[in-house]
């Protein structure tokens, strides 16, 4: 019986295999993630729209009804922040209707290609309700300039009474929830 303990580089082995995992993005790929680096700056909103799957209702353009695009002095039009240290956003913009400035903070998931930014729930965020966001909302990044979009392939229903105030219409005859998917884009650089 061989009593001697395992070799040391039968130890490291293990070891070594864990970070190379770590190390890969878990879709099969291999390819490495986004880090917060990469992507870490101030990004501008240049689309914020709603659209419902119900063709006959009309789709919310949040930077038309929502948002104020250009606030007064010293308050800085809308943008989402992404950090260089840690995977989180701030979402700052001022309210259209009342010029109060609305803030939202949370975490991303960096992936391959994409980065994925997590919304609170509904009921706990008066800003995910005005603008009429998922719980969460995968984000295809380009760089030079840094570039977010959503495929808005995403479907997700939002309260009737959100969606109608957004949307500028009333919200007689619709149903409780409306389902539809968010079109977004952010750039460091300059909007279309």
């Amino acid at each position: 019986m061989n009593t001697r303990p395992p070799s040391r580089a039968l130890r490291i082995l293990p070891l070594c295999a864990f970070a190379a995992l770590a190390a890969c993005s878990g879709d099969g790929t291999g390819a490495p993630r986004l880090t917060p680096g990469q992507v870490a700056g101030v990004y501008s909103v240049c689309t914020l729209r709603f659209t419902p799957t119900q063709t006959a209702f009309p789709a919310a353009n949040l930077l038309a009804t929502v948002v104020n695009t250009t606030p007064p002095a010293p308050k800085q039009p809308p943008s989402l922040t992404l950090s260089g240290q840690a995977s989180a956003y701030q979402l700052i913009y001022t309210r259209r209707s009342d010029n109060f400035l609305q803030q939202l903070n949370g975490s991303v998931d960096l992936r391959t290609t994409q980065v994925a930014v997590d919304f609170p729930d509904e009921d706990d965020s008066e800003v995910v309700r005005e603008l009429l966001l998922p719980p969460s909302l995968a984000f295809a990044f380009a760089d030079g300039p840094k570039r977010l979009s959503s495929a808005g392939s995403l479907t997700y229903s939002v309260r009737r009474s959100d969606y109608a105030r957004a949307a500028g219409i009333s919200e007689e005859g619709l149903q409780e929830r409306i389902s539809g998917h968010l079109d977004a884009t952010f750039t460091t650089g300059t909007c279309p």
